[in-house]
This record gives C-alpha cells, structure tokens and sequence, in this order.
C-alpha cells in the first residue's frame, strides 16, 4: 500500500476509480484482448496504484461481466465465445425495441427530446453523405452511440436504463474486437435514419420492428468478421 492511504479511504476509492475507468476502456476497445492475464503486479506496475484499488478495480470488473477471476490463476480479461455473443444480443432484443418504444413516446411529448433526435437526424444523414474512410466510420459510430445513450435516457423504466447502460461496454468491444466493416457502416446508417424517422413520426411499432432488425444484422455482422479475423483469446465461432 502507499504510503499514507489508509484502505477504504477517499484516496484508494478514487484510485480504483481511475484503474476501473482506464482497464475498462482498454477493454473496450480490445486493446486487452480477450483471455489476457491481469496480474495485480503488473496492474501495480502499469498504473501506479497500490495492490487495494488494483483488487478492487479487477472486483468491479468481474461483476461487469469483463474480467474473469480464476481461482489459484488471478484475474484475466473474459473470453469471447459464439454463446456469449448470442446471449448479449438476445437479451438486448428483448430490451431495446422496448426502450424505443418509450423513446418515441418521449420524443412525442417533449419538445426538447424531439429536438434532440432530430439533430442527431441531421447527423446520420449528413454522415451517409460522406465518402467511406475511417473516419467517416468513427464518426458514425460516436453518433451511434450518442443515439443509443439518448435512447436510454428517454425510456421512462430505471431499471430498463440501467441495465441496458450495463451492456453498453460489451457491445462496443464487440464491435472493435471484429473490427469496422465499411459496408456494415453504409447498412447501419441507413437503418439509423429509418429508425430516427419512424421515432420522429411517432410510430412506435416500426421504431421497435426496425430496432429488432437492426440487431440481428449487427450480430450476424459480428459474428463474420469474428471469424474471418479470429484474435487470440477468442474461443471457438463455430
């Protein structure tokens, strides 16, 4: 332990805070690849904390479903496998066509929500204008994302939100593990604008029809590229 921390206090809480929010965005973002060993020694080493907030970071992360804790072998980032992927995306079909539903209710009642939606609209369509490029593809995916929070935050359900926001960093690491696929882009803007005008119009039905289409094409895309770009610590697709 550092000197002068005293375990549980404000300091160690704001370091485990640091170590969570730094492991979990390389996580994400597959810079941890799946299966990676996270030995509280090197986590020591790498992010300057003492051993208290590295084991409570790895703790927080284990109940997130991103790390597995292995008895006798530590902690190590978790594994990817083609029931993982079904699962994730099984549960977010039964949660997300349900959270755009009260979106569209939410849009439709306040003026402030409509206009949100309706410059992020403006956004996807004037991003499916671009030329395919890499960045063209962040963008889209950061606005994505925004949609997707805005979504959460529209749905009238805490519980709803909330455990739809738990499943936000699993979909993201999908998403870099398999890498960016232009034409995945080109399909997931047009269903974004379908989605954001059935939304505008009040048409609640299609929004969720749409939302339902749009994750079976995401998993079918990952599950693709995961297999034409298998990376270490994925286990088997087929």
């Amino acid at each position: 332990m550092t000197a002068g921390t005293v375990p549980g206090s404000p300091n160690e809480a704001s370091k485990a805070d640091l170590v969570h929010r730094q492991l979990k965005e390389e996580i994400e973002l597959g810079e941890l690849a799946p299966g990676t060993p996270l030995s509280e020694l090197w986590l020591v080493e790498r992010t300057g904390a003492s051993r208290t907030p590295v084991r409570e970071a790895l703790r927080r992360l284990a109940a997130e479903g991103l790390v597995d804790l292995v008895p006798r072998q530590g902690a190590r980032v978790s594994r990817v496998s083609l029931q993982s992927v079904r699962d994730l995306f099984d549960f977010r079909a039964l949660l997300e066509p349900e959270a755009i539903r009260q979106a569209t209710g939410a849009a439709a009642g306040d003026p402030a929500v409509r206009r949100s939606f309706t410059a992020m609209r403006t956004e996807f369509a004037r991003i499916q204008r671009r030329a395919a490029s890499p960045s063209r593809a962040r963008d889209f995916y950061a606005l994505a994302d925004r949609f997707d929070w805005a979504v959460i935050g529209a749905t009238r359900n805490e519980h709803l939100r909330r455990t739809i926001g738990e499943l936000r960093p699993h979909t993201a690491r999908l998403r870099n593990l398999s890498h960016v696929d232009p034409a995945r882009v080109d399909v997931s803007l047009t269903e974004h604008l379908a989605i954001c005008d059935a939304l505008l119009r009040g048409d609640a039905d299609t929004a969720a029809a749409l939302t339902a289409g749009h994750l079976v094409d995401s998993v079918a895309t990952i599950f693709r590229n995961l297999a034409a770009t298998p990376a270490a610590g994925l286990d088997a697709l087929t």
